[in-house]
């Protein structure tokens, strides 16, 4: 049987018409789905990397909060103690959180009978009890962390004497170095090589190759020299590479922390006498931050000494002598 041909018949030229167009329909909507799924996929791409940056710049601006945090703790530390005997001066930070459970583990500073140059670990999320948070509730804590200055912890391991906590002598006159496990001068932390510093504070980008998360070593969040105790550490705040070092570095320069501190010693409320309110109101023996160091016991005293007097002054810090006319 022969084909049936269409040449010159209107019908059948119709009919191809009609089949071409039914194609080139079909064409058009495959393109218009396939189009419309890459567009979907390249706006689902776009929002999921706008989400993960507005993540990640939220979590750096929760790393500037808790800086000023630091320094708001550091100036308020005689009103977040209030309620402990004897209360406490300027110039302190919190112990960290080496557990994991949002609260400072206290006291630290002082492990396997070697006093630290600095202590290491992550940013509480509050201190417990005293209503002084360092986090907001809605943010992740595990990617925070901080190495600060051993010296000004708030309750270091080897001070505790005579039944009372005993903080370290803290005033704009603290030496820059301290003796390391060997004896040595150093400056207690670093950045970058530069010295001064009282506080690194770290957000651990996501974990990389080798870190196991989550975890309660630090390790598995930032790529840092390895922690020794008893001897200094010079962190970095930059990498080689994305793949091998993703932390966020702050400090607090010890400039900064003296800023702070002075201006809380220094308040004058009474602008026409240019005296601190302190200088007036306190009396110069009183048991308090504002003046000297005092101890009675002449046989056994603290670390810092102080004075042998008629009382006992353990948390002076010796303000009066460096601001008072």
């Amino acid at each position: 049987m022969k084909s049936i041909q269409c040449r010159g018949n209107r019908r059948c030229n119709a009919k191809q018409q009609r089949n071409q167009h039914g194609f080139m329909f079909l064409l058009v909507s495959l393109m218009l789905v396939i189009g419309a799924a890459a567009w979907f996929t390249n706006i689902g791409k776009q929002q999921a990397s706008s989400m993960k940056v507005e993540s990640e710049d939220r979590n750096l601006l929760q790393l500037q909060k808790i800086k000023q945090k630091m320094l708001a703790y550091s100036i308020l530390t005689p009103e977040i103690y209030a309620d402990q005997s004897p209360i406490p001066g300027l110039g302190y930070f919190p112990c960290p959180d080496k557990d994991g459970d949002g609260n400072v583990d206290e006291p630290c500073g002082y492990e396997s009978a070697v006093n630290q140059t600095f202590v290491y670990g992550r940013v509480p999320r509050e201190i417990t009890g005293h209503f002084f948070s360092f986090i907001d509730a809605d943010i992740d804590q595990d990617r925070f962390w901080y190495a600060v200055d051993a010296r000004l912890v708030s309750s270091h391991g080897l001070y505790q004497f005579a039944g009372n906590q005993r903080f370290s002598n803290v005033n704009p006159d603290m030496e820059n170095e301290v003796k390391d496990n060997s004896n040595h001068d150093v400056p207690p932390l670093l950045l970058d090589g530069k010295t001064e510093i009282v506080m690194v504070l770290f957000y651990a980008g996501n974990a990389l190759s080798g870190q196991n998360r989550p975890s309660n070593q630090v390790d598995d969040y930032l790529e840092q020299p390895t922690e020794i105790i008893g001897q200094n550490i010079d962190f970095t705040s930059a990498g080689s590479s994305g793949t091998s070092f993703n932390d966020y570095v702050l400090s607090i320069t010890r400039s900064e922390w003296e800023a702070a501190i002075l201006s809380r010693a220094s308040q004058d409320n009474n602008p026409p006498d240019a005296v601190p309110d302190l200088c007036v109101s306190l009396n110069d023996n009183a048991q308090h931050w504002f003046n000297e160091c005092a101890y009675t016991n002449t046989a056994t005293r603290p670390i810092y000494q102080c004075d042998e007097t008629s009382f006992d002054n353990l948390t002076g810090q010796n303000w009066r002598s460096l601001i008072c006319p």
